[in-house]
């Protein structure tokens, strides 16, 4: 396989346009732009990391672009334009650190031109930043004429990135303006971590917690400060991404978690996101944060103690963070992906891993809308993501990762992929009230499909009724377990062959970006309602769809490049596999995914990463469906056993939390293994005890209802225990 472009060949290729503007989504090339808009800030970046020491007729062109942000009317720039080039009305402000940026720019683009009026241009335009700054005592956005603050919060970044612009446009060691803004960061100082924001009142948001991105920002700025003399300002910075190492690492996947709270915990807060400022609940771990954080490392290192106790820690996040980097690169298009998540199914574990950021504000940038709750693809690749990762990466070609070596196929087991039925008989009487969550899943209906709850517009962080292919494929699964009629069949096939994007996929709804997980859910649901030769169903274009998500490490991820693991790739091999075809390099799959199979017989989501029950699931499922045999399935049969509790139900892994969706999926891998829990009356009562008053099913016992998910880890599991669940449906219908 080819090796990808360097970042820097594919942002000029593809992120630039003839004129030098800079967009500010794109999917995996230029072909596929997701938001057109334009930023100050990424036209900005755009100077100050792409041009090289010689490339003054780059640096003009994304001047020219940078100047077309020139407010006419006031002094500034404005900080958004439409696809058009017009000004956008919520652009008409004036954010510092935006504008410190564009000063910066300016600098840069003089200094490579040569025009010294241009270095002038720049310092008057800090000057005008530096003293609305110091007049409005550091508010975080001010109105387009400088004069109102519409934000007096304080957030670290802002002065992390008023002191890199001003200590690159004021050589020297005197600046009154950085004496003052060293005073100002230390502020935020919080024991070895540093707070994400200030309240107008001065004091610590203690809401917002710690922030990597602007933690690194704040390292980089200290940095600074310590070349100027600044005593103890590079023991701050070290202790600052020290603590970011030791709190935000994700152990089982790698990388780092973008925020943890005022306790130095990665936990779900909906009252954070919901009353302080907004934000998802859901902590992600973002692939711009690691540019920063592998850029301040590699800095802070190198300042007077490289040696010190701390220099080996700086050492490790740098290559982490750069490592992190890495795998996130397209291997075939370049460019780096918006990074990754997880879903928080126990009380604070990450668990189930996302190829999306949930819950974010309204108008996050390439954000997409699903009813009452806004997401981001982390497959879309963001320009000042692209921009950062450029000032680590460079030239540097990532070279693709290859697959595992199969050392021994494992022994066919030939598998009946047989949809036809779905159990042997009815649950058992007065397990759970079959009726009253009947009406409860009907009530979910929406158009042509299925939402998520049966609720409209709730408040909190409940999902509404918007019809999704994720929760069509959980109702309809239930429907038929319960031998239950499908409602209006051709009306619930036309809605999803509608999700059907041009390029094989489907989204989560008509038009929204297609995934191998929204694929599964829509092909299946079709399949088992007799949809596969529907006339508005592109099979070919599907298939190939799928086939282009496996990675050169044989696995497969949710996109197109798209980094792999033992999830999605079990959710491409099913979907393949239900449509009679196969991975193109099957053996590179069969490889990677026991790869991730551990000593303790569970399997991990990637290679080296732990064991836990998802993961577990997904592995021995995807080659079940292979038409293989698991290898040491009896030790594998032993470690889900040992994650049973007293209680009845299973922790997602040895030492997480018991988790109501880990526990579906180690009862799903007994049952496909030909095995059963070790105490089934006990995992009977443990799932059954969480039907809510609404008919509906919750995670919690007594909790009201959640999602249509929890109602389909209810039944069907129950099906499972009872011995009465087809085992092909077990396999295929997750």
């Amino acid at each position: 396989m080819t090796s990808p472009p360097s970042l820097r060949t594919f942002v000029k290729e593809h992120l630039l346009d003839e004129e030098g503007r800079v967009p500010a989504v794109i999917g995996r090339d230029s072909a596929d732009v997701i938001t057109p808009d334009r930023t100050l800030r990424d036209a900005a970046l755009a100077l100050l990391t792409v041009p090289g020491p010689d490339d003054a007729d780059l640096a003009r062109k994304l001047l020219a672009s940078l100047r077309e942000f020139t407010d006419p009317d006031l002094p500034g720039f404005r900080e958004l334009l439409d696809v058009t080039g017009a000004p956008h009305p919520i652009g008409d402000v004036r954010t510092p650190s935006v504008q410190a940026l564009a000063a910066w720019a300016l600098h840069r683009a003089g200094t490579l031109t040569g025009d010294d009026t241009l270095l002038t241009e720049a310092g008057n335009h800090l000057e005008r930043v530096v003293e609305a700054v110091l007049g409005h005592d550091w508010p975080a956005r001010l109105d387009r004429s400088a004069s109102v603050a519409l934000d007096e919060s304080g957030p670290l970044e802002e002065t992390a990135v008023l002191i890199l612009a001003a200590d690159a446009l004021t050589p020297g060691t005197g600046s009154a303006f950085l004496d003052a803004a060293a005073e100002r960061i230390d502020r935020y100082v919080h024991g070895d971590a540093v707070w994400d924001r200030l309240t107008p009142r001065g004091v610590p948001d203690t809401l917002r917690g710690h922030r990597a991105g602007p933690a690194a920002l704040a390292a980089l700025a200290w940095a600074a400060l310590h070349r100027r003399g600044r005593a103890g300002a590079a023991e701050r910075a070290r202790r600052a991404l020290v603590h970011v190492h030791d709190h935000h690492l994700h152990v089982g996947t790698g990388g780092y978690w973008d925020r943890s709270s005022a306790d130095s915990v990665v936990r779900v807060d909906a009252v954070a996101a919901l009353h302080g400022h907004p934000d998802s609940p859901f902590p992600a771990k973002f692939v711009a944060d690691h540019a920063l954080l592998a850029l301040a490392a590699r800095t802070v290192a190198g300042l007077d103690d490289p040696d010190g106790e701390d220099g080996p820690v700086l050492k490790a996040l740098a290559q982490e963070a750069e490592a992190e980097l890495e795998r996130n690169t397209d291997p075939v298009a370049g460019g780096v992906f918006h990074g990754q998540g997880s879903w928080f199914s126990t009380p604070v574990d990450p668990t189930v891993p996302l190829a999306r950021h949930v819950m974010v504000p309204p108008r996050t940038t390439g954000s997409f809308a699903v009813g009452n709750t806004t997401y981001v693809p982390f497959h879309g690749k963001h320009a000042r993501t692209q921009l950062l990762a450029l000032a680590v990466l460079g030239d540097r070609v990532v070279a693709p990762r290859t697959a595992p070596e199969l050392v021994e196929r494992p022994q066919p087991d030939p598998f009946d992929n047989d949809l036809g039925h779905v159990t042997t008989g009815r649950l058992s009487e007065g397990l759970i009230d079959i009726e009253h969550y009947l009406r409860w899943l009907r009530s979910t209906a929406s158009g042509l499909g299925y939402g998520l709850t049966p609720y409209r517009s709730p408040l909190g962080l409940r999902s509404d009724r918007t019809a999704q292919t994720f929760s069509v494929l959980h109702v309809v699964s239930d429907l038929l377990a319960l031998d239950e009629p499908v409602p209006n069949t051709p009306g619930v096939l036309a809605g999803v062959f509608a999700t059907q994007n041009p390029d094989g996929g489907f989204g989560e709804q008509p038009a929204l970006p297609s995934e191998t997980f929204t694929t599964y859910c829509a092909v299946l649901t079709a399949i088992v309602l007799g949809g596969a030769d529907h006339p508005d169903f592109d099979r070919d274009a599907c298939v190939a769809f799928l086939r282009s998500c496996q990675r050169p490490e044989g696995g497969f991820g949710n996109a197109p490049g798209f980094p792999c693991d033992a999830w999605h790739s079990h959710l491409a091999t099913l979907t393949l596999v239900a449509l009679g075809a196969r991975p193109e390099r099957e053996d590179d799959l069969v490889a990677y995914l026991l790869a991730c199979r551990n000593p303790d017989g569970g399997y991990g989501n990637r290679p080296g990463s732990p064991s836990d029950t998802f993961a577990t699931f997904r592995a021995i499922g995807a080659l079940i469906a292979l038409g293989l045999r698991p290898p040491h399935s009896g030790e594998t049969v032993r470690w889900l056993r040992g994650l049973q509790t007293e209680a009845g139900g299973f922790r997602y892994r040895t030492d997480g939390a018991e988790s109501f969706v880990g526990s579906y999926h180690a009862i799903g891998g007994l049952y496909m293994l030909g095995a059963l829990p070790a105490d089934t009356e006990a995992c009977v009562r443990w799932i059954t005890v969480r039907q809510s008053a609404d008919g509906g099913f919750s995670r919690a016992p007594g909790a009201p209802s959640e999602t249509t998910d929890e109602g389909f880890i209810a039944v069907q599991a129950l099906h499972m225990l009872e011995g009465k669940l087809n085992r092909s449906w077990a396999v295929m219908m997750t």
